[in-house]
């Protein structure tokens, strides 16, 4: 016979049972390594805050070398206790060797010796004294095994009402079993003269009520399973009989509220998951003064009495995730000295009192995953000096705890606990990015300085161009060299840096950068849409002068105005380690709506508006051909303009369209993949910073193309010669001679155009 896999926690039973059958000792050992990992080293020696010592040895280890498969230390002691095996775990094995029928309450065994009197044809008896009876449309219980039944399951059949003493024929029974049947009620006295009866599984059976006294006469009774039934009031009174309970098991009714338990000073583990509490009062458990586990995970809390659980001095685990708690009060959990195991996550809980964690000195593990700590603070865990995991939310908070050995999640994607830049890829291209968009905009910036034929109009704007995208790229130098600086130790430093001026500083430098380009760029493709659209320069230098001293007030306000309105440790400018603020991990943190106002209403319409503008501007110049005011382009020139235009266009959407679909994409609550958004910040967003140099200068039919042309025509004409002289050594001189005068010849194309206006418009794009 097997479950069902409805109740996870006999499940879990169930394999440590597997287990402790085939070697009890070795399993025992097993566990008891895994609930405890020494955190002090011999003698007087301790490590720094962020290390962790090799067993007893002084030997120091820090934190990336923990549970990564590798034994760093001399036992191998980095790579034990790597799983969070605290709290239940420890308490239900402790049962087990105490009470060896348990294990038949889980394991199932086939043997055909069999010691009853009468077996049903509708029955299975194995191991001597077991009877199971399953999915037979039974509607009563079968008469005539004998006294010598130690365990009756009844699985999946039909019986509706059990009356008083029901089982008392069977005085010998152990275990008793009924599961997935229909029985609405448990009535007084169902179980009476059950003196040796330790284990009762009545899971899966619709029950909606218990009277008072069902369980009399189960004076040895050890665990008790009611999970999924349908229960919706229960007077804890029922389980006043039960002197000697140990484990109970509630899970998956429909309880609204609990009464206080009565005084059941054995019961140690405790589950009512999956009901429909609302609050527990200050006295509920105040009578289980030896209860290891409780669990209340998955109901409706909205309120917990600041005392609920001030007199569980025993208590190792404590679960009440994914309820509607708001708030904690400060000394909730002062009374839980001995703790070992506090699991919060996915309430709705949005700060944490200073004084929360206090006095859990022996907390190893800490589940706060899903909660949105505004006013996270280092002090917040330093009563914590024994935990060893912690399960944040979002990476971010591990920097507040460098002294836990182990912190979830490790990365975001771009940091990890050791690295700034996580991928060894990532590093290498952060500078590969930034010395490009560093040299190329230099180059610019510094031809159109001393060149005195270009346009001044033009010029000017692509100087300020150069200088904005210039300003992205020192941005990926700062990020580099801090990467550096922190390598294998950045979550030593991570908080210090993130809540830093350098980091608001860098970002916002970027995202002034990002901004005033975007806005440039709309410019000048303005400026030359109007220009061969009428036939006249829209833009005066004056003008030009005016409109950019604009551009670079609203662009660095747009990026100055949100590191004052978020101004605290969790600032705009703070939600990752490259300090800006993409919003893509965490879609909905602080200054989102900024966020988002920025991609959304200025970046993305910018960059339709280029899009439009350029397609407009082809259209006009194809269009005019032959006109009354033609622009005699060859097929040539026509195809080049056409590239180029392609490549402006494309380099914009490969920078903003990706960003804004991925933007999106998260707030719609779709997970982005770390990956991508690693590859967002260090990639796509400076592309357009990197490339521009080339876009509207090098490649450009400007002075600066024409004079590398000039540089690089003697390299070509000797690049003829050789492959000439290569080819054929007969009439050399001929054949140099036909080469020379076809280079000679060689010119770059003219355009005939009878405006003048017209022909600079169309030689400056």
């Amino acid at each position: 016979m097997a479950y069902d896999g409805k109740s996870m926690r006999v499940a879990t039973i169930k394999l440590i049972l597997f287990f402790w059958a085939i070697d009890p000792e070795s399993t025992t050992a097993t566990f008891k390594k895994q609930l405890s990992l020494s955190r002090e080293t011999a003698g007087q020696f301790k490590c720094e805050a962020e290390e962790f010592p090799c067993g007893n040895t002084s030997v120091c280890l820090e934190r990336v070398k923990h549970c990564d498969g590798i034994k760093h230390c001399p036992n191998g002691e980095d790579e034990q206790g790597c799983a969070d095996a605290h709290g239940s775990l420890n308490s239900l094995l402790k049962g087990m060797k105490q009470y060896p029928e348990l294990q038949d309450a889980i394991l199932d065994g086939s043997f055909d010796n069999c010691s009853l009197d009468y077996i049903p044809d509708y029955c299975e008896c194995i191991q001597f004294t077991s009877l199971y009876c399953g999915s037979k449309n039974l509607t009563s219980l079968p008469r005539g095994i004998g006294k010598h039944v130690t365990k009756l399951v009844l699985m999946n059949s039909s019986l509706q009402h059990l009356s008083r003493e029901a089982f008392s024929m069977y005085i010998g029974l152990k275990i008793i079993h009924i599961e997935g049947n229909n029985i609405p009620i448990l009535n007084s006295g169902l179980f009476l003269r059950l003196t040796n009866v330790t284990v009762l599984v009545l899971m899966r059976n619709q029950i909606k009520y218990i009277q008072l006294g069902a369980f009399s006469g189960l004076v040895n009774l050890r665990w008790l399973f009611l999970q999924s039934n349908s229960l919706e009031l229960l007077d804890m009174n029922v389980f006043s009989d039960l002197m000697y309970l140990e484990v109970l098991d509630l899970n998956d009714n429909r309880l609204k509220k609990l009464d206080v338990f009565p005084p059941l000073r054995k019961l140690y583990y405790l589950s009512i998951e999956r009901n429909n509490l609302e609050r527990i009062g200050g006295s509920t458990f105040q009578n289980l003064v030896s209860l290891e586990v409780l669990s209340l995970k998955n109901n409706v809390l909205r309120f917990v009495e600041e005392t609920s659980f001030d007199r569980l001095n025993n208590l190792l685990e404590l679960d009440i995730s994914y309820n509607l708690l708001t708030y904690l009060k400060p000394k909730l959990f002062f009374g839980l000295r001995n703790l070992n195991k506090l699991n919060i996550e996915f309430n709705m809980i949005k700060s944490l009192s200073a004084t929360t964690f206090k006095g859990l000195h022996l907390l190893k593990s800490l589940d706060l995953r899903g909660l949105e700590i505004k006013n996270i603070d280092i002090q917040l865990f330093y009563p914590l000096t024994s935990l060893e995991f912690i399960y944040f939310k979002k990476f971010l908070y591990c920097s507040y705890v460098p002294y836990v050995r182990i912190c979830i999640p490790k990365t975001d994607g771009l940091s990890s606990t050791e690295h700034l830049l996580v991928w060894p890829a990532l590093r290498m291209s952060v500078w590969i990015v930034a010395l490009m968009t560093c040299i190329g905009n230099t180059v610019v910036l510094s031809w159109r300085a001393l060149s005195r034929k270009e346009d001044e109009i033009l010029s000017l704007l692509i100087k300020n161009l150069a200088f904005a995208d210039l300003l992205m790229g020192i941005y990926l130098i700062a990020i580099g060299a801090q990467d550096v600086s922190f390598r294998d130790k950045y979550n030593e430093y991570a908080h210090g840096w993130m809540s830093s001026w350098h980091c608001t500083t860098c970002g916002i430098v970027a995202m002034g950068s990002s901004e005033v380009s975007v806005l440039i760029l709309s410019l000048i493709t303005f400026e030359r849409y109007r220009c061969i659209r009428s036939n006249i320069r829209v833009i005066t230098i004056s003008g030009a002068r005016n409109i950019l001293g604009v551009i670079w007030a609203v662009g660095f306000t747009l990026a100055i105005l949100p590191a004052f309105n978020w101004y605290d440790e969790q600032g705009f400018y703070t939600s990752n380690g490259l300090c800006f603020p993409l919003h893509i991990d965490d879609p909905f943190m602080l200054g989102w709506q900024y966020s988002a106002f920025v991609f959304f209403g200025i970046n993305f319409p910018a960059v339709v508006l280029i899009i439009i503008l350029y397609g407009n501007m082809f259209s006009l110049i194809k269009h005019n051909r032959g006109s009354a005011r033609p622009v005699n382009l060859s097929q040539n020139e026509d195809t080049i303009l056409a590239i180029r235009f392609f490549f402006i266009v494309l380099t914009d959407c490969l920078c903003w369209i990706p960003i804004v679909v991925i933007k999106m994409l998260a707030l719609t609550g779709i997970n982005i993949s770390h990956t991508l958004y690693a590859c967002v910040v260090v990639f796509i967003l400076p592309i357009n910073s990197a490339l521009n140099p080339l876009l509207y200068t090098i490649a450009a039919p400007t002075e600066l193309r024409r004079q590398i042309e000039r540089w690089l025509e003697p390299t070509l004409q000797w690049m003829q010669r050789f492959n000439f002289a290569i080819k054929s050594r007969v009439k050399v001189s001929s054949t140099l001679s036909r080469s020379e005068r076809n280079l000679e010849n060689r010119t770059v194309p003219q355009v005939k155009i009878t405006d003048e206006h017209t022909e600079l418009c169309i030689t400056t794009i």
